[in-house]
């Protein structure tokens, strides 16, 4: 592959705000939603996006190493909880397609634990005549058990999709370490950074220990027109100098497909529009329900060469001339 500094036009001291900027705008440039169909501008876009991700990937590498230890500290500090509180796994291995969870949920811990074997005999145990306390005290032991006991390594991968991926949800085929392969699923609304836990897919174990689990760290590539905050989406959207001040009604692309959007008369550059609901859903395990709002910030754009009627109107049009836009 070419130098991917070279590929972006940057220096190979860029920082990674300089890199993204000029990703951006040469992904406008040659995106084939730009409006043309030269192929070399295809492969040009491809060529501009691998070199970014080579870039992303190698900055994020250099900053934390294989993994960040923030998520490591996080992923071993859930599975301590997820082991005191009686959850059980064992790997899978009749099956070549793998359930995703994120790796924060509550909800399928408590399901785990009211599923353990060993959570039933112990009730059943308790409806026999049983000295007092004596449940408590074995629920105590078993869960010291659970919480102490080793299981296999945790194995770290990394997933990119596109943002248009992240909307809807989408699949990705992972090949683990042991060349077996699993289909992930990954929900609407993932965020980037967000991982996917795959239980019992990790490094296997000594005898009677679980295997670990695969984590999978979700990588989401930058859009060249539409840019997330949250589940929020931004894009600038041009407008004429009649549109401006007349007021008119404009088509800007969203997620889902170009809507109409009314540009109120006098508007001015910098304005900002809002697109109720037409952002990306909340990610899950988020307690808002629904989707986020595409916020679409005007930007006024005069003729390349402005004719003389313009010229001369301007020039005599007493109030514009009495305006002091940077007054204060």
């Amino acid at each position: 592959m070419p130098n991917p500094y070279q590929v972006l036009g940057v220096s190979p001291l860029a920082g990674p705000e300089e890199i993204k900027s000029a990703y951006r705008r040469l992904a406008k440039t040659y995106h084939p939603d730009a409006g043309t169909n030269d192929p070399a501008h295809h492969e040009r876009f491809h060529e501009v996006t691998a070199a970014y991700e080579l870039l992303r990937r190698k900055a994020k590498a250099g900053e934390n190493g294989k993994a960040s230890p923030r998520a490591k500290a996080g992923a071993s500090a859930q599975k301590a909880d997820e082991k005191a509180s009686g959850s059980t796994q064992h790997p899978q291995t009749k099956t070549s397609d793998a359930k995703s969870e994120p790796a924060s949920g509550q909800k399928q811990r408590a399901a785990d634990a009211s599923a353990s074997p060993k959570a039933t005999a112990d009730k059943s145990d308790g409806d026999k005549k049983s000295p007092p306390f004596s449940d408590f005290l074995a629920n105590l032991k078993n869960a010291g058990k659970r919480a102490f006991r080793p299981s296999g390594p945790n194995h770290d991968y990394e997933i990119s999709i596109p943002l248009l991926d992240a909307v809807s949800g989408t699949k990705r085929r992972l090949t683990l370490k042991n060349n077996k392969s699993l289909e992930v699923h990954i929900p609407a609304g993932v965020e980037d950074g967000q991982q996917i836990r795959l239980r019992g897919q990790g490094g296997a174990g000594v005898a009677a220990i679980d295997a670990g689990d695969a984590m999978v760290t979700i990588s989401i590539v930058p859009h060249p027109v539409f840019t997330r905050e949250g589940a929020d989406i931004h894009i600038d959207a041009a407008v004429s100098l009649p549109e401006a001040v007349l007021g008119a009604k404009i088509t800007v692309p969203t997620i889902d497909g170009d809507v109409a959007l009314n540009v109120p008369a006098g508007s001015n550059s910098g304005s900002v529009l809002r697109l109720k609901g037409k952002g990306l859903p909340y990610p899950p395990g988020k307690r808002r329900l629904g989707r986020g709002d595409q916020y679409v910030r005007l930007s006024l754009v005069l003729p390349p060469k402005p004719d003389d009627a313009l010229k001369d109107f301007v020039a005599t049009w007493a109030a514009g001339l009495k305006h002091k836009p940077r007054k204060g």
